[in-house]
């Protein structure tokens, strides 16, 4: 096979110019010239995390093997990789020097076509794996041979791909692949089970550095990285069970699946594909990116195992507060479930409790998860994408701001039980309608969709009161600050609810009950709604002009 398109000199990557254009660049120029550029900014945020995921992975493994100037590291010295980290922070760019170093040695795997070592591929897999077209690689798309897109983004001649763009797709389903593939069964990937979670900077090189955890490997007594790459992937043995990966640089480079990219004519036409590498174990804490679920196995075990949260579709991020910045161990708020702290979250305390970073300085978190259909449990076709944004000061991730996170999280449940009385309200409105319980398929849409709405009406004004809140302002002065603006906002979209259901529901209709006959009115659902609400955010006081 003739060597082609090289990944360190050819450019592919998309990121976002200061002038919001976007442009594709090589690897090579991606870490030259990180602090030029705002962000990634490809085809769709799954694949922006996967070219993430690719691009901290060669940072784990040259920062591990070079200092700044290109040099080898000495394996006796453990803070050698946090003194590093501070001066390529302090410097505002990534050192050429070690890039290039590595570039240079390792040239000869970045060759996204090749006949010993494809980039993130695998020979043995061609004309053995499973064959599909390019339209189920893209990830805009992830359409299967069965099921054409009705509606689609790409003409037929715009699935095949330039070996740009190819090359991004080919991270992407590496990491968010269904498991339609037959002969064998490919299990999900690793990626795909995580609620991803990473810190954004205010440009690449920032996002690059606050997610590299450069002493996480060192604290493990691991001082060199290994990436997938540097390994021979030409294995013959597909679902391969192998040992968690111990270093961070194979972890963010695991090769979910072994694929075979065909070529015609100067453009990837299709691809074979079938089960890669795998471990069965979930409880991963080297595992950065992502939030953890505490649970127990027996009911009366006392140790407390962890593995990645599932992604409720249903949840703004702030909503996830008490997982983002939870202390491992420490409850939060009523609870008594354990928590552990997002490995990145965790870094990012490190390095404000050393104050590398400023006091005052914002956190802004990124969260992604890729949704798959369950009900379909022989292929987990993927049917949604989730990704959504948060910011808040640093100083509620330290020991100053441990009351006010508890506190953070009981607005939060208060909002929950808020939109649990929109749920209600909605229900009492269309049993004022006369609506009965033959129609609760149809009911329960509305009374799902109103929850909805209210989340929305109030999503704004929560991202607001935590962005701007401080550790040093009145909590009780504060809290009631929101929850009268919430409060206001339910009251009145619950007069809005009540207002579409019209004329019929103003004088109700009798309920049957086993002893009486029980009216329902809208007034009578708004009276028993408004309780409620100043119930919940009784913090707020009552205006009784209300």
């Amino acid at each position: 096979m003739k060597k082609e398109f090289n990944l360190i000199d050819e450019p592919w990557i998309c990121v976002r110019t200061n002038d919001l254009t976007v442009k594709e660049v090589s690897l090579k120029d991606v870490f030259f010239n990180a602090h030029l550029y705002t962000e990634l900014a490809g085809e769709t945020k799954p694949q922006d995390f996967a070219v993430l995921r690719l691009l901290l992975a060669v940072m784990h493994t040259v920062f591990s093997r070079y200092d700044s100037n290109g040099d080898d590291t000495d394996d006796e010295i453990q803070d050698f990789a946090f003194e590093n980290w501070i001066n390529i922070w302090n410097s505002g760019y990534i050192p050429n020097k070690p890039i290039e170093r590595y570039f240079r040695e390792w040239y000869d795997r970045f060759w996204l076509f090749d006949e010993n070592y494809p980039f993130y591929q695998s020979n043995t897999v061609h004309g053995k794996g499973n064959p599909y077209s390019t339209a189920k690689m893209i990830g805009s798309l992830f359409e299967s041979g069965n099921k054409p897109r009705l509606f689609s983004d790409r003409y037929n001649n715009g699935r095949l791909l330039s070996y740009s763009e190819a090359a991004r797709w080919l991270l992407h389903i590496n990491c968010f692949d269904d498991i339609a593939a037959k002969k064998p069964t490919p299990k999900k990937t690793w990626t795909s089970k995580l609620s991803l979670i990473a810190v954004k900077g205010e440009n690449l090189f920032e996002t690059l550095m606050l997610n590299y955890h450069a002493v996480y490997d060192s604290n493990n007594e691991i001082y060199k990285s290994y990436p997938s790459w540097e390994c021979d992937n030409n294995i013959s043995e597909f679902n391969r069970l192998i040992a968690i990966p111990d270093n961070q640089a194979a972890l963010l480079s695991l090769q979910s699946r072994r694929i075979y990219l065909c070529r015609g004519n100067s453009m990837v036409i299709g691809y074979y594909i079938s089960g890669g590498d795998y471990f069965e174990e979930e409880d991963i804490k080297n595992e950065q990116m992502t939030m953890w679920k505490s649970y127990k196995e027996k009911k009366n075990d006392t140790v407390w195992k962890y593995k990645p949260k599932p992604y409720d579709t249903s949840k703004k991020a702030w909503q996830e507060f008490g997982s983002i910045a939870a202390f491992d161990g420490n409850p939060i708020g009523d609870n008594t479930e354990s928590y552990r702290t997002p490995g990145i979250m965790s870094w990012i305390n490190y390095l404000l409790n050393r104050s590398v970073l400023d006091s005052d300085y914002m956190v802004k978190i990124s969260t992604l998860a890729v949704i798959y259909d369950y009900g379909q449990a022989t292929s987990l076709p993927v049917i949604d994408m989730v990704s959504d944004g948060l910011t808040f000061h640093s100083q509620l991730l330290l020991e100053i701001g441990f009351a006010w996170r508890n506190r953070i999280n009981d607005e939060i449940e208060k909002c929950n039980k808020a939109a649990m009385a929109v749920y209600i309200l909605y229900k009492n409105l269309q049993k004022a309608c006369g609506r009965t319980d033959k129609d609760s398929k149809t009911e329960q849409s509305g009374e799902l969709s109103a929850k909805v709405q209210f989340y929305d009406m109030i999503d704004r004004p929560f991202r607001l009161w935590l962005a701007e809140l401080k550790t040093d302002y009145d909590m009780d002065e504060y809290c009631a600050k929101l929850e009268t603006e919430l409060k206001r906002i339910a009251l009145k979209f619950g007069n809005e609810l009540a207002a579409q259901t019209g004329n019929m529901s103003i004088f109700g209709r009798y309920k049957k009950n086993s002893n009486k006959k029980e009216i329902t009115s809208s007034a009578e659902a708004l009276n028993i709604f408004a309780l409620q609400i100043r119930k919940i955010f009784k913090q707020a006081g009552d205006n009784k002009n209300e």
